[in-house]
């Protein structure tokens, strides 16, 4: 991540650090590029009502259908992606508190919030099985999060709550790792979200007034980190980490050593409890929303523009 160098000042900045801090802002942009306009999503899934709950969302292999699951019921559901309509649901489990859904291979792999990971295979015919997996995560630990990683072919999985061994998640949030060769939980935190790195990346925000309201979130005077992870997917084009925060509306970016390229505000008129996310592999992106205040449950998708140099 780029290093800023502003000088902060009581009362406001220095001349000096705001020339500095206008000359970061600009670097950031080029640096990172930004390919979403979250405010005018280019289509809107209108799901079925019975859809009310939707917690984790992932797509096909071949592109034909979205993936998603639900809390407290141990279904899968397969949507087309164009319309939202529901084409099929396969059973897999008996109800539980589901939260990530993901396609690797041939198995669709789901994950409970105590950390209990399910791998079905032969979806929907009589050959279906379904497979176990469970080590030190737990419900305190409160996963909210599921993606598959190709680079080490690994399924990720984000706490909401504890980040484990001791940490306080007043400061840290945590992602951790299920390797899918060994099928073991990977006992150390592949990337640990500090709250240090927040304060760092929102330095500038003070001159950037689109910033404001996540400032006011990460307002350095509260003790509280109010970051609360609700889902994850890792970008197919450039490897990021895209994590939404249900506190505060967020969807950040993240680089695989927990630097913070970006923070963007998803917008509540639209995003009433944005639960599940996931990318095509061209980069393009669906976010899922439950029902809330007299909505039916939506999925929109946003096409992936970056700029071109």
């Amino acid at each position: 991540m780029m290093k800023r160098q502003m000088r902060l000042r009581v009362g406001g900045l220095s001349l000096l650090g705001m020339l500095l801090a206008f000359s970061s802002l600009a670097q950031h942009e080029i640096l990172f590029n930004w390919g979403y306009d979250l405010a005018h999503p280019a289509r809107t899934l209108v799901l079925d009502a019975e859809l009310n709950e939707i917690s984790g969302l992932s797509l096909s292999l071949d592109g034909r259908e979205l993936l998603a699951i639900q809390d407290e019921d141990g279904e899968l559901y397969f949507l087309d992606p164009q319309s939202g309509h529901l084409n099929r649901q396969v059973n897999f489990w008996k109800e539980g508190d589901y939260e990530g859904i993901e396609q690797v291979g041939t198995a669709i792999y789901v994950v409970k919030s105590t950390g209990t990971i399910y791998e079905i295979q032969q979806v929907g015919t009589n050959e279906q099985t379904v497979e176990k997996y469970n080590g030190f995560l737990t419900s305190d630990n409160d996963i909210e999060g599921l993606s598959y990683w190709p680079q080490r072919h690994q399924l990720l999985l984000a706490c909401k709550s504890s980040p484990g061994q001791s940490m306080n998640s007043n400061r840290t949030k945590a992602i951790y790792a299920f390797d899918l060769l060994s099928h073991t939980f990977v006992p150390e935190p592949l990337l640990l979200l500090q709250r240090d790195s927040v304060d760092r990346y929102l330095q500038h925000c003070q001159q950037e007034p689109g910033y404001a309201k996540i400032c006011s979130i990460f307002d350095p005077t509260k003790e509280d980190f109010d970051l609360s992870p609700a889902a994850l997917a890792v970008h197919p084009l450039t490897g990021d980490f895209y994590l939404t925060s249900a506190k505060g509306n967020l969807l950040l970016v993240i680089n695989a050593r927990g630097e913070i390229h970006y923070i963007a505000k998803l917008p509540k008129d639209l995003h009433r409890q944005p639960e599940g996310l996931c990318f095509d592999a061209q980069g393009n992106l669906y976010i899922s929303n439950e029902q809330n205040d007299g909505l039916p449950p939506l999925i929109y998708y946003y096409p992936y523009n970056p700029k071109r140099s």
